[in-house]
């Protein structure tokens, strides 16, 4: 064997069985050495660290993360290897838990629509908005007609008086 034959690690793992099922996480390894990708490899595409490619590979499932990570883990490595990830999922349920979410689990038994929420007295809270809002406007105009940005003729003849 040559030195670079030596260095690539890819070049001294033998290749499964061609009739070998992907069953545990261990086959993994097997799968991913018959389809030439180094762990290196893996882990660039999946955006996982090659601690994990390995831990998941030697089925030491305490260094692996857990919950809805580690099932994105196994289904996206197994997509990558072309294969189906239910059974590895199985094996590896009691790591990767409940994992529940998104609008199609929401439980909130109120709907759109058909809230009725209870009835605040909003009276003077909206009252103190449009205050502050009149205020604002009329402090714009002020400052407007003052450094002369309106023309003199969009002026009231009855506040020409009140501008000089």
């Amino acid at each position: 064997m040559s030195e670079i034959d030596l260095l690539s690690p890819l070049k001294s793992e033998s290749p499964p069985a061609p009739s070998e099922l992907i069953t545990t996480a261990g086959s993994l390894r097997a799968l991913r050495v018959a389809q030439g990708l180094s762990i290196a490899d893996v882990s660039t595409r999946l955006k996982f660290s090659p601690k994990h490619i390995e831990a998941l590979e030697a089925e030491r499932f305490d260094s692996l993360p857990r919950g809805l990570a580690l099932k994105a883990l196994v289904k996206n490595y197994a997509r990558l290897l072309g294969v189906d990830s239910k059974a590895i999922e199985n094996v590896l349920q009691p790591y990767i838990g409940q994992v529940s979410g998104g609008i199609a689990a929401h439980t909130s038994t109120r709907t759109l629509g058909a809230h009725h929420a209870e009835k605040h007295n909003t009276t003077l809270g909206n009252s103190v908005w449009i205050l502050i809002i009149l205020c604002v406007v009329v402090a714009a105009l002020g400052i407007a007609i003052w450094q002369g940005i309106f023309p003199a003729s969009w002026i009231p003849a009855w506040m020409l008086g009140a501008v000089k």
